[in-house]
């Protein structure tokens, strides 16, 4: 669970330790990344550095609560429309673009993907039964992965391979496919 510190100094430390990361991410892999060259560029000890992480991907892990606890906030105004989900979504990743590539690159236990998809399908699995009440709620539950699952293989394609590509012209393909296998009545 996310809980933003209350000290001044130690959001401050945070932000710049995150930051600092942040531009280590964008040359490196984690596994690549040392807490010295973290904080040097951050301009903060080493010790104050194990004070708050163990390791880097303690760090990353920190980013991704952080970046969930966002991501959370932002899905709570939505209606349980799937299109305004996925653009919010595509949206997120692309602020943040360069950790979510490392999310993608370190998919542990508790990692910020499955904990999203989690949280989506506490959010919106009743909305997906109502909206669908003539199916069996095992196939609603079914499509919900489906469709969900999709979101993933886009946006890690998206950041992958067509690292070009703005978040509009990936919502557009999004929304194309998720057309193409919406059921029609």
């Amino acid at each position: 669970m996310y809980v933003e510190p209350k000290d001044s100094r130690q959001r401050y430390t945070k932000q710049c330790l995150f930051a600092s990361f942040e531009r280590a991410l964008q040359d490196k892999p984690v596994s690549g990344i040392t807490v010295s060259e973290v904080c040097d560029d951050a301009g903060i000890s080493r010790k104050t550095f194990y004070k708050y992480y163990s390791d880097p991907f303690s760090l990353l892990r920190a980013m991704q609560d952080d970046l969930f606890a966002g991501l959370e906030q932002r899905l709570a105004t939505l209606p349980p429309n799937v299109y305004a989900i996925s653009s919010a979504v595509i949206d997120f990743v692309a602020e943040h673009r360069v950790v979510m590539k490392a999310v993608f690159e370190n998919r542990g236990e508790g990692n910020l993907v499955d904990r999203v998809l989690d949280q989506l399908y506490v959010t919106y699995h009743e909305s997906w039964e109502q909206a669908n009440p003539d199916m069996p709620k095992e196939d609603v539950e079914f499509l919900f992965h489906y469709v969900t699952s999709g979101w993933v293989g886009i946006v890690r394609l998206w950041l992958f391979k067509h690292p070009g590509m703005d978040a509009e012209e990936v919502k557009a393909q999004a929304d194309s496919l998720m057309k193409l296998t919406t059921p029609r009545a």
